[in-house]
């Protein structure tokens, strides 16, 4: 007995195939700098940035409250090197301290480990100025103004 198979239910189960490894492909491919939230991004204080002074370097619309990431591990980087990794807090900014050791330009990236899922959000691209003062007034006095 010989059993024949159409030409249009081979290429169904070509494409049926196709389409499987391409999902499977996707769910287990590394997730790049390209899947980007729109409305998440890198916000760095202050203007004049300079060597060696501290900086807040927070993940802006990144907060658990009303994202449901409460919790969430958010990894900040400069210049692809680490610089912290904070949880996502119930209430308020997700937000870091930053300290830069050298002048030139930095790109300060963030990474958000959800729970079903990770992505990156906006970088915030700055000039870093080297610092010429000495001491601790080098960096300038803090605001205490509100």
């Amino acid at each position: 007995m010989t059993t024949s198979f159409d030409r249009t239910s081979r290429l169904g189960a070509v494409g049926a195939t196709f389409a499987t490894v391409l999902a499977v492909a996707a769910l287990f491919a590394p997730t790049a700098h390209g899947d980007i939230s729109d409305d998440q991004r890198v916000g760095v204080s202050g203007t004049d940035r300079l060597v060696g002074c501290s900086y807040t370097v927070g993940a802006i619309n990144v907060v658990g409250y009303s994202s449901g990431n409460t919790g969430a591990p958010v990894t900040f980087y400069d210049n692809g090197v680490v610089i912290d990794t904070v949880e996502v807090p119930s209430i308020g900014e997700t937000k870091t301290t930053w300290r830069p050791t050298t002048a030139g330009q930095h790109e300060l990236t963030a990474r958000v480990d959800s729970y079903l899922r990770s992505w990156w959000i906006i970088p915030a691209t700055v000039t870093v100025e080297p610092n010429t003062g000495t001491g601790s007034a080098a960096c300038g006095l803090p605001s205490f103004s509100g």
